[in-house]
């Protein structure tokens, strides 16, 4: 003779709700970063770097000031961030 499986049957969406036992979520605060004190810090795409960096590239090269692309990349992405 086979055994009985002790397991229970989960309980539905529906069972929770009829039972009352459902606790609802907190509401999370809708107050900005900027009205809270502190500062979120954007992450910028690849695209918003390169076309930076780009910018910086052409102003470093109008002034005759060296450089390479790795620092170009670099201070775009500084200024990006803050």
């Amino acid at each position: 003779m086979a055994k009985k499986s002790s397991a229970t049957k989960p309980i539905t969406t529906s069972q929770k709700k009829a039972s009352g036992t459902v606790a609802k979520k907190p509401v999370a605060s809708k107050k900005s970063a900027a009205s809270r004190g502190t500062s979120r810090k954007h992450t910028p795409t690849f695209e918003d770097i390169s076309q930076k960096a780009h910018e910086i590239y052409l102003e470093r090269i109008a002034k005759g000031e060296p450089g390479n692309p790795d620092s170009d990349w670099q201070k775009a992405l500084d200024i990006l961030q803050s």
